[in-house]
């Protein structure tokens, strides 16, 4: 499951994270955000059934929502109850659950996002085992992370710290990420263009 100390961060912090997120979005992240989501609109499709997973407050979804005609099933599902109540405006189903043991039937969804989430686990092999299984053969899995790569200003390297020495979770290995998409049975891993400290990519099932 999602780490016990991140866990307790992002429940007590659900008042306050879309502020500090933006922040982290501004000076490290923005670009990976970018990318992930020209992605995901680009695949979005009327009648789809889509599951955004770790979806915190819900900023992600609702972006997604304003690009699209909104003609599709979303699920929303995120292991902090308190994250998740913020969620409330969006046309979704919400669901509490865990990224590594999904409450969903194989092969369920067209479409899965997991925007700055994966990260926070204790072992993301299984989450992504879990992606891979609840989604379509032809379908997409769209990932962004923290990654364990250069940071491009001097101001996302502080940041990159201060998100290490918090405990919301560590900087992945883009490398070690491939691995495990491809392990879990991806067709075909994409890297989407963009610099650290952060990464997106699309697992084509």
């Amino acid at each position: 499951m999602i780490s016990a100390n991140a866990q307790s961060i992002y429940n007590d912090g659900a008042d306050v994270y879309s502020k500090s997120h933006a922040r982290w979005l501004r000076f490290a992240g923005g670009e990976a955000q970018c990318a992930f989501e020209g992605a995901v609109t680009a695949l979005m499709r009327p009648g789809m059934q889509m599951l955004d997973v770790a979806c915190g407050t819900g900023t992600v979804a609702r972006r997604l929502l304003n690009r699209s005609n909104g003609n599709f099933e979303l699920v929303l599902l995120d292991s902090s109850q308190r994250m998740l109540s913020k969620c409330r405006d969006i046309p979704a189903t919400r669901v509490i659950g865990c990224m590594k043991a999904l409450p969903f039937e194989t092969d369920r969804f067209d479409l899965l996002t997991c925007a700055w989430g994966i990260e926070t686990l204790d072992n993301p092999a299984l989450a992504f085992r879990e992606f891979v299984r609840v989604t379509r053969p032809g379908g997409h899995v769209c990932l962004v992370f923290c990654a364990d790569l250069p940071s491009r200003s001097l101001m996302g390297h502080v940041l990159r710290q201060k998100v290490t020495y918090s405990g919301r979770g560590a900087f992945l290995s883009h490398t070690r990420m491939r691995e495990f998409a491809e392990a879990a049975g991806a067709c075909q891993v994409q890297s989407l263009h963009c610099t650290g400290p952060a990464a997106a990519m699309i697992l084509h099932i």
